[in-house]
């Protein structure tokens, strides 16, 4: 890549401004800038990583297929996260498939020199601990949440995150963007179930519901922040 293009990317981000700051500058022109389409993967399950990447623009989703066919969502990645690092780093094959869910972009780094700037490039050392210690910590989180946590009361948390800072001074409604075959699928439950809880939070006119989407009031955001309280107060 042209060491210009790089320079504004760098002006425009400013935590890749802060990620290359050190890296030797004869290493800035080997990375390339690669525009990913809806659906279109960036790895895949079971293959091993010739490059390491960092999101630039859009959503994507780490998912991983059983053997069984089924498939299970277990994060999405957004700008400023890293790609292979974990694969990199032991040498192994991706555990898990990278492909986008909106239209994105990232920049691509080819392994061996990705070796070589971590090895020469301590302040991106410590940036890389960061995202390794924050992808254990949710990992965690989100085991722990699965294990403790009914099917209501993850949905519950899940709105009120949306519902929390929301101006409904300035908007009546929030519209809240719900897929119930993806989130059956990060939660691994099943779209039946989602449909029941949300069958019921809408019967109980908690929330009003269309194809994808759940609308809310300040009045929902009031029942469901009273119902979180009595689910995590037992």
């Amino acid at each position: 890549m042209n060491d210009g293009i790089i320079d504004k990317l760098r002006q425009k981000h400013s935590w890749l401004n802060d990620m290359l700051a050190n890296m030797p500058p004869e290493w800035l022109g080997h990375w390339n800038i690669v525009n990913i389409q809806l659906h279109e993967s960036v790895c895949e399950q079971g293959r091993m990583p010739d490059y390491f990447y960092v999101v630039l623009e859009g959503e994507f989703k780490v998912q991983h297929t059983l053997d069984d066919g089924h498939l299970v969502i277990l994060a999405y990645l957004y700008p400023g996260e890293l790609i292979s690092d974990i694969e990199i780093a032991l040498d192994r094959p991706y555990v898990c498939s990278v492909v986008a869910s909106t239209k994105g972009t990232i920049l691509a780094l080819n392994t061996a020199v990705y070796r070589k700037w971590i090895e020469a490039d301590p302040g991106f050392l410590f940036i890389l601990n960061r995202q390794l210690s924050k992808k254990l910590y949710e990992a965690g989180q989100k085991s722990i949440d699965h294990m403790s946590m009914s099917l209501r009361h993850r949905l519950a948390r899940y709105l009120y995150k949306q519902l929390e800072h929301f101006d409904f001074n300035e908007h009546v409604a929030c519209m809240i963007a719900f897929s119930r075959e993806n989130i059956a699928l990060e939660w691994g439950v099943s779209v039946r179930s989602i449909n029941r809880v949300l069958k019921d939070l809408k019967d109980r006119r908690m929330i009003f519901v269309q194809k994808n989407q759940i609308i809310c009031n300040e009045w929902s955001r009031y029942l469901i922040e009273k119902e979180l309280e009595e689910l995590e107060n037992k």
